[in-house]
């Protein structure tokens, strides 16, 4: 009887924490999503942006959500490989300081633009509003993630 009640209590604690996840990942993506919808439509009331795409429901989560989690993988690139020229380079002037940080934000838009968002026909924002809403990210990463360390290394 105790496997049973062991294993039951493991059950149910993976299914509180599970519930935990779904509900918090759910939260963030309903931000998320009215963040971006919020931000289209400034873009587009200022005639910045154009959004064509207009399928259905599942064909343009898939068509803008592809285009947001692929210029997340581009700025997660970015960042690791950064990281990793710094430490690899730690008397480099160019990873140090603003420099350093300058490069970055340029190497991600650059790539995002290049790379992302030429291929999406059906987005059309100009550069220098995507350079301005990357640089706005870029600063609020180093703004509440100052000096961030990967916690899980164990030393």
């Amino acid at each position: 009887m105790k496997f049973f009640r062991n294993k039951m209590y493991n059950l149910i604690s993976t299914l509180i924490v599970l519930t935990i996840f779904i509900i918090s990942g759910t939260i963030f993506l309903m931000f998320l999503g009215f963040g971006l919808y919020g931000l289209s439509r400034i873009l587009i009331y200022f005639k910045l942006g154009y959004f064509g795409y207009n399928k259905s429901f599942y064909d343009n989560i898939f068509y803008y959500g592809s285009y947001i989690v692929l210029g997340y993988f581009t700025l997660f690139a970015v960042e690791h490989l950064m990281d990793y020229f710094r430490k690899r380079l730690p008397q480099n002037p160019y990873f140090q300081g603003v420099t350093y940080h300058l490069i970055g934000y340029s190497v991600t838009t650059i790539l995002f633009y290049f790379i992302i968002h030429v291929h999406y026909t059906y987005i059309d924002i100009k550069f220098w509003v995507i350079m301005v809403i990357i640089g706005f990210l870029y600063i609020c990463k180093e703004i509440f993630y100052p000096d961030s360390t990967n916690l899980n290394n164990k030393k």
